[in-house]
């Protein structure tokens, strides 16, 4: 059995545990991949992703979608799509926002029913997560009213308490669209949970892309079952606990599921196989690297090592890196005042994340998001990449992108990032290395002027 958790909740909706604090857990468990799968938002996702870059785990980014069919709730996981996708982002804010209007009706319901709670109590207990019931019920127990969770939820907060108010309802079809529109695929979450297996069959001629066969909650029989009607289909099967942290009744169920080696491999073979991404021989072309850039590592890691001795860069070696990465955008580096230089690269050295730093040294002149990217690489190459059009174009023509790109933004390399990790941890090269044989590929494959 692999180590794998494919169901996780954090702070950012109703987990007890921060992102940080599931990714230690998860380490200190063995776990091998984690997917972090809050409740209708991905805020978890991004702190997770920084902290495992220290270490030695894989966090696929993920989100579980509440859905209805009538008054039924069908929850449907999204792996692998793309979290900073503006779209996918608005439609999470609609049902951000449709949660909190939610909460505030079921706090007046508590209120007329006797209960003095106010629903700055319920925000302080929910802090940056999307509000839900499970917040308001720890909220009830923290003002007394109830003796715990699980009191709060059979007095008032339960789908037939007097203080119940009906959810927004998205459908499994509208969940599906939204992960697969932002190149992701669709998972029916613990389908034991579902009233007939007619639902479920039905949640399958959606256009559901797998099953969560392996769960916490399924005895073994119902596994069976969900395997041979997922193998039926043609489906993916995944598994997961639904772990919730150490505050949820039900314990810490991180890591408690035997989920077989295969799942993972045949969850990224089907999501590959779902965009018609293709695979290339990264270490050919991390060979013929260096007749392909200027751009030579060992210089950029010299320069590394100057940046950690300090703490900051000097105007000096700032343009050294440049030059490195562009002789044009080297003329304007020149621009900057020593201070500016030292005084940025400062900041940026004491940060862990990755949209600041890059945020803040593109506001020196001349620095954009490859050079940018090329500091970063220096302090640690086992982490970070060097990109530029050519890396985005190599990822394009592998299915990764939909679209061409000559410029970025700082999210453009957030994206390229998580994927070049994701890389890298299926061979043996560090997150550097991925993006030159990428660079590569691209010189070797595309007519075309390096910037």
């Amino acid at each position: 059995m692999r180590n794998v958790d494919l169901h996780l909740h954090t702070t950012a909706s109703d987990g007890s545990y921060t992102p940080e604090e599931l990714v230690e857990k998860a380490v200190g468990m063995g776990l091998e991949t984690i997917a972090v799968t809050d409740h209708d938002t991905v805020g978890g996702v991004a702190p997770a992703l920084t902290a495992a870059k220290e270490v030695d785990l894989e966090v696929i980014p993920g989100v579980e979608f509440t859905t209805y069919v009538g008054q039924e709730e069908v929850h449907i996981l999204g792996y692998y799509f793309d979290y900073l996708d503006q779209n996918f982002l608005m439609e999470l804010t609609k049902l951000k926002e449709a949660r909190e209007n939610r909460g505030k009706k079921i706090v007046e319901k508590l209120n007329k029913l006797g209960l003095e709670l106010e629903w700055k109590s319920v925000i302080e207990v929910a802090g940056s997560g999307a509000v839900g019931r499970p917040h308001i019920a720890r909220a009830l127990v923290n003002e007394g009213y109830v003796a715990d969770v699980s009191a709060a939820f059979e007095d008032y907060l339960g789908d037939r308490g007097p203080a119940y108010v009906p959810k927004t309802q998205l459908t499994p079809q509208d969940a599906i669209e939204a992960i697969n529109e932002a190149g992701g695929v669709a998972v029916l979450a613990h389908p034991g949970h579902l009233s007939t297996n007619e639902l479920i069959v039905e949640i399958i001629e959606a256009g559901i892309d797998g099953i969560e066969a392996y769960y916490s909650g399924h005895d073994e029989e119902e596994t069976k079952q969900y395997i041979k009607l997922a193998n039926r289909y043609d489906l993916i099967i995944t598994g997961g606990s639904d772990c919730h942290g150490p505050k949820i009744k039900e314990g810490i169920l991180l890591g408690t599921v035997d989920i077989p080696d295969n799942v993972i491999d045949n969850l990224k073979v089907a999501y590959r196989n779902r965009y018609n991404i293709e695979s290339i021989d990264f270490k050919k072309y991390l060979k013929v690297y260096p007749e392909t850039s200027g751009l030579y590592p060992e210089k950029l890691q010299e320069i590394g090592e100057k940046y950690h001795d300090k703490g900051y860069l000097t105007k000096e070696e700032l343009y050294e890196l440049a030059y490195l990465n562009s002789t044009r955008s080297s003329y304007h580096v020149k621009k900057n005042s020593p201070d500016r230089v030292k005084k940025i690269t400062e900041i940026v050295y004491n940060l862990a994340d990755e949209f600041s730093q890059l945020t803040l040294l593109t506001g020196l002149l001349g620095v954009g998001i490859p050079t940018a990217s090329a500091i970063l690489t220096s302090l640690d190459e086992a982490s970070h990449t060097v990109i530029d059009t050519r890396v985005w174009a190599t990822l394009y023509q592998m299915g990764y992108f939909d679209t061409k790109k000559e410029s970025f933004s700082a999210d453009d390399y957030i994206r390229i990032i998580n994927i070049v990790r994701r890389l890298a941890n299926e061979t043996d090269l560090t997150t550097a290395e991925i993006g030159y044989a990428l660079f590569a590929y691209d010189v070797e494959h595309r007519e075309g002027t390096l910037h």
